[in-house]
């Protein structure tokens, strides 16, 4: 009898923990991420858009995946972030980058972490799309984090080891 009752206190305190546990971590409505798939080509501004980056967007069940073309790149390269909010370590160069992605309202967010020369960078992007579906803004913030930044000087607003941009992507037909 003890032991059904322990058993019984066991599945009434366990369960709800179960429910809680998968709530806090709601995996993101794939159909959104759709609207991301595509080739995107930097607007250059005048410049001619053969010689801009552009994004080859691709998305499965498990993950979405951005492949960054520039010209002077002999590898592109190719980052993967799954859609269940664990890190991907992907190849990069000689070294890695890690990789996740995240929800922040409708905008999707991804975190990579480059290190070059076991030197890590940090590139956090938050992409939102037009109404029309047809303009990709990606927010970028980039932080170097070699750990020689040093204190700010008199009158700086923000750490000198952290740079951000504004890029907007044309969706190529």
């Amino acid at each position: 009898m003890q032991r059904s009752f322990a058993a019984s206190l066991a599945f009434v305190v366990l369960v709800p923990l179960v429910h809680v546990s998968s709530a806090q971590a709601p995996e993101p409505a794939r159909a959104d991420f759709a609207r991301l798939v595509g080739t995107w080509q930097l607007e250059s501004g005048g410049t001619a858009p053969a010689a801009t980056e552009r994004r080859v967007i691709t998305v499965s069940p498990e993950w979405l995946r951005i492949e960054t073309q520039r010209p002077e790149d002999d590898r592109p390269p190719l980052i993967t972030y799954r859609f269940d909010g664990r890190e991907t370590v992907n190849p990069f160069g000689a070294g890695k980058a890690t990789s996740r992605l995240v929800r922040e309202g409708a905008a999707v967010v991804t975190e990579t972490i480059y290190e070059i020369r076991n030197s890590p960078i940090t590139v956090r992007e938050t992409l939102s799309l037009n109404s029309a579906g047809n303009e990709l803004t990606v927010n970028a913030v980039l932080r170097v984090e070699h750990g020689y930044e040093g204190p700010l000087a008199a009158g700086e607003t923000k750490p000198p080891n952290v740079s951000k941009a504004t890029m907007v992507f044309r969706r190529e037909p």
